[in-house]
């Protein structure tokens, strides 16, 4: 088989977008992102209650990564319908009920600011899709039941408890659990539960190796449940995960790479260009003029204001 036997042409994905894109809630990731060249990974919550590890003992784990989704640019902008649950809906007065919104954009719960690359790219970068898993399905259980074997064995090979890691890091469920705030009558924020088809987000993640996780003493995956606990009471596990000493684990790609900027609003799109504009020259490739490769930099913004405007 040779080198390039499955290399096609330039954005040869035909039923699904050729573009991943990184939503955020905050301008300073954004900003960050920038000056760095590059996409910081970090702990975020995933459930695994579906798999029923340890008999329902370990129901969710952190996992080091940065997510993307190939979502079609149309759709970015698009409402979907979703329907409340949970304890704290059911507890809200019928008059609140009516205000909590049931159509949400893909921003509205992931940001409204974002960075986007070809997924060519992604696909040289140690971007993975992620394995939706039908709790009811065979394929499931079968996973379910290879993890709860491995963990009651007494001395497991690296090599074995590496694949289960990694196996971890790259599956959801197919359905699940979406957290939105709302503001009750009184003033008072509550978190809503809403019922969400995961499948919609086509993600695409990155995880470090665990090679170079475990060098920088840092875990892929945690799922002992006292550091869960731990977080939940104000430990911070992402701390200092954006300095330098651990720019090995970094997501790093270069100006040329990226497809779009996306900001919410005019005044934000201003707010990015100062950012591109006060880039140290050093970080931008030498034998062309910086000046030309700021204002390349720029002609990528696009407003969402704008966008919602054309679909």
């Amino acid at each position: 088989m040779t080198k390039d036997r499955y290399e096609l042409a330039y954005d040869d994905y035909a039923q699904s977008a050729n573009t991943l894109f990184h939503f955020m809630k905050e301008f300073k990731y954004l900003e960050e992102i920038l000056e760095k060249k590059a996409l910081i990974p970090r702990y975020c919550k995933e459930d695994l209650q579906y798999l029923n590890i340890g008999g329902g003992s370990f129901a969710e784990a952190f996992v080091l990564q940065k997510c993307f989704c190939d979502i079609p640019f149309h759709k970015l902008a698009e409402n979907f319908q979703l329907q409340a649950t949970g304890d704290n809906y059911q507890n809200l007065s019928e008059d609140e009920k009516t205000k909590v919104p049931s159509k949400y954009t893909h921003t509205d719960f992931y940001g409204e600011y974002a960075i986007a690359f070809s997924k060519g790219w992604g696909e040289k970068n140690n971007l993975q899709p992620i394995h939706y898993l039908n709790e009811y399905s065979n394929r499931t259980k079968d996973i379910s039941n290879l993890i709860n074997q491995i963990l009651g064995m007494d001395d497991v090979l690296d090599i074995y408890a590496d694949d289960i890691l990694n196996r971890l890091c790259f599956v959801k469920p197919l359905r699940g659990i979406m957290k939105r705030k709302f503001k009750r009558n009184n003033g008072i924020d509550v978190e809503i539960d809403f019922q969400k088809n995961f499948h919609d987000e086509q993600e695409w993640r990155y995880v470090p190796s665990i090679d170079i996780a475990v060098a920088l003493q840092k875990d892929t995956v945690i799922a002992n449940p006292y550091m869960l606990h731990m977080n939940e009471e104000g430990m911070n596990i992402n701390a200092g995960l954006n300095d330098e000493k651990y720019s090995s684990l970094w997501l790093k790609y270069s100006y040329d790479d990226i497809r779009y900027i996306i900001v919410p609003n005019g005044n934000a799109r201003v707010d990015i260009i100062n950012v591109i504009m006060s880039i140290p020259n050093d970080k931008f490739s030498d034998g062309s003029d910086v000046a030309i490769q700021k204002y390349v930099l720029i002609s990528k913004i696009l407003v969402l204001e704008e966008i919602r405007k054309d679909c």
